[in-house]
């Protein structure tokens, strides 16, 4: 890695060779057992919080991305995040049934920690079925040390479901605990069908909601509630007419020889705040070569069309490719956003899917202050953006995927961004409070 700025410790570091190999490069502790330490797919973490302190990580662990042998582990801190507990297996995928990424959560009140995962048909890539399939939960009353049996959350047909009762969907992060103590679960749905084949990587998707009505007082996991919002047939989406003409987008399906009116609709991997007024804002990927952002005003129940995030209200859109963008919140209400600054059209990058590294390298982020009576752009309005991390892609990986999947989170006045490098190392930076307070917009 070129430069971390703002180092702070590695959440747990697993190299794709025997860690011989690594041990000089300072890459990990040579103490960690070879069986781990070649295990090369370290991706898709999720950090929650006991209320003694403790931190756990969940990430999803396997040989490569869509390997038979993917699981989801999870590690714990009790030391703010500077040393962590070997990693332990929550569950495992098998030659039948893929999962791969899940979310935890926590119930601040008794403690009981849950794991939302999909769990998804193991079939060859091609075929329309594949990862076909259900979320699930499991529940741990004990901080990890046993876990529940499986149950299914039931979910109505969307429009973009292409199998009765089954979806092809995934998440990201944890369930949100939004004012009124309403927790909020989002997630992505795609359309696998025939395009599978060929331009499948721009396909239609879209975010819906699940709201999880009682959870936070419902000790009895077959009486726990779930709805999906928006209601009806789709979830949340792009104007693919309004959109149409975007120049990222004409790039993205150029290069993959798909339709833009087929592709414009697609939103991914929203994250949820509430904003001052009220309001709800979610943030996630598009094809437009920005974050899109859209609103609620009803507390998740409906939701506005996608549009490109701008710096200001009258200011320029962000750029970004199409890969993690979240936003988080401190506590005295600031607003964090982690992107890349790259939309599809720098670092040699030919659209906003381009690989190794060109487009989710290096990681960026900026801080924004609601202003109040404002609509227009959430009521954002961004400071000077920042690097956060700047990954040396010159030599060959497992994945040359840069930096991805960040999560900010505050602790103890503190502030930290976990990430990934390549699919491979899972790193934690702590950002000073002084710099935080620079990038704030006067």
């Amino acid at each position: 890695m070129r430069q971390r700025p703002f180092a702070y410790s590695s959440l747990y570091e697993h190299p794709p060779l025997p860690y011989a190999a690594f041990s000089e490069r300072g890459f990990i502790k040579p103490d960690i057992p070879e069986e781990i330490a070649t295990c090369c797919k370290n991706e898709s973490n999720c950090t929650v919080f006991f209320n003694d302190g403790t931190w756990l990580t969940t990430w999803s662990q396997g040989a490569f991305e869509h390997a038979t042998d993917e699981r989801i582990v999870f590690s714990t801190s009790r030391d703010l995040g500077k040393s962590w507990s070997d990693p332990r297996p929550i569950i495992f995928s098998s030659p039948q049934e893929r999962i791969a990424y899940g979310t935890p959560f926590i119930v601040p009140a008794s403690q009981r920690l849950y794991l939302f995962f999909h769990a998804g048909a193991q079939l060859q890539m091609g075929d329309p079925a594949y990862d076909s399939g259900h979320f699930n939960f499991i529940f741990s009353d004990d901080r990890g040390a046993t876990w529940s049996d499986r149950r299914i959350i039931l979910l109505p047909d969307r429009d973009i479901d292409i199998f009765p009762d089954k979806l092809h969907g995934w998440l990201n992060h944890p369930p949100e605990i939004l004012p009124g103590d309403q927790v909020i679960l989002p997630f992505t749905a795609c359309k696998m069908d025939g395009n599978r084949r060929r331009a499948w990587l721009i396909s239609p998707a879209e975010v819906s909601v699940i709201r999880m009505d009682n959870i936070l007082t419902e000790n009895d996991p077959n009486k726990l509630s779930f709805s999906i919002h928006p209601s009806g047939p789709r979830g949340i989406r792009v104007d693919p007419i309004k959109h149409h003409d975007n120049a990222a987008l004409r790039r993205v399906t150029a290069a993959f020889e798909g339709y833009p009116e087929e592709a414009a609709s697609n939103f991914q991997e929203m994250t949820v705040r509430a904003l001052t007024d009220g309001r709800w804002i979610g943030v996630g990927r598009t094809f437009l070569g920005s974050p899109g952002f859209t609103i609620s005003e009803d507390q998740g129940l409906t939701w506005t069309t996608v549009e490109p995030l701008r710096y200001a209200p009258d200011g320029p859109v962000i750029k970004h490719p199409m890969t993690m963008c979240p936003i988080a919140q401190t506590s005295d209400g600031r607003i964090i956003l982690m992107f890349t600054n790259n939309d599809g059209a720098d670092r040699g990058a030919k659209h906003v899917w381009d690989g190794n590294g060109k487009t989710r390298n290096p990681q960026w982020f900026a801080v924004a202050r609601q202003i109040p009576g404002e609509s227009r752009n959430g009521g954002l309005v961004f400071g000077e953006s920042r690097i956060l991390a700047d990954v040396d892609d010159s030599e060959d990986t497992n994945l040359k995927t840069g930096v991805s999947m960040p999560q900010f989170f505050e602790r103890e006045g503190r502030f930290f961004i976990s990430y990934n490098i390549n699919k491979e190392h899972l790193l934690i930076d702590e950002i000073p409070a002084n710099i935080l307070h620079e990038m704030t917009p006067a």
